[in-house]
């Protein structure tokens, strides 16, 4: 965790420093070593939120973008249970940042639970995910609009989007360079999405204006043709 409770202020973690944790009130211990990035941690093994995930720097770098004070926003289900976002904006809107392998199952309660939401996720965590997906965006059709290029990627050849095309909310892909890939529609094993600045992905989550959408119809013939022939591998 980024943030811990002392004297009823949210402060960062510091060598000797105390505090308790803001959602469920357990002292808190400060990791400030020099392998992680500085941090927050509950006694032992366990966690209050059992959704979280170790903090890395790409998750600070992306909520560096956002207010402090918009940043671990803690909240209970109907079971009491408790959950943390990573972002959540003054209207409602929740940003999850996710740099580590998450299981469908999970991904979708998560989303069921802070939606409205949508999903940052790390495309540089296994090698072979940014290679494969410029595969896949060479594979694909291209539909140049009038609001700019649409992607149609076919859901098998990326491993990233069969991983997370079902989660029912808009994913943005971050391959550590100045665009994400948004992925902001499905059509039977179609993908289609854009690559879209960081900048201004960030001014539509500060000010919870919609991020552009795309419109679709069939596939091309070239998609359908090169669907068939990949299916037969």
């Amino acid at each position: 965790m980024r943030f811990a409770l002392h004297n009823d202020l949210r402060i960062k973690a510091t060598p000797g420093a105390s505090g308790t944790c803001p959602g469920c009130g357990a002292e808190l211990i400060a990791r400030c070593g020099t392998k992680k990035v500085w941090h927050w941690a509950h006694k032992g093994l366990r966690h209050c939120d059992h959704w979280w995930e170790n903090e890395t720097q790409w998750h600070r770098d992306w909520k560096n973008n956002f207010p402090s004070d918009w940043q671990e926003i803690a909240a209970r289900d109907e079971a009491g249970e408790l959950h943390i976002a990573d972002i959540k904006t003054p209207k409602g809107l929740v940003v999850e940042f996710q740099h580590s392998y998450i299981k469908l199952a999970e991904a979708r309660k998560r989303t069921e639970f802070h939606n409205p939401m949508f999903w940052v996720v790390d495309g540089t965590r296994r090698k072979t995910d940014s290679k494969q997906f410029q595969t896949a965006l060479a594979d694909g059709t291209k539909h140049p609009t009038k609001d700019g290029l649409v992607q149609q990627l076919w859901i098998y050849d990326s491993r990233l989007l069969k991983e997370w095309v079902h989660v029912g909310v808009i994913v943005a892909f971050d391959f550590g360079e100045d665009n994400v890939w948004v992925l902001r529609r499905i059509k039977d094993d179609w993908i289609y999405g854009f690559e879209y600045s960081k900048l201004k992905l960030v001014e539509h989550i500060s000010e919870s204006t919609p991020i552009p959408d795309v419109l679709f119809g069939k596939p091309s013939r070239r998609a359908v043709r090169y669907r068939r022939r990949r299916s037969r591998f």
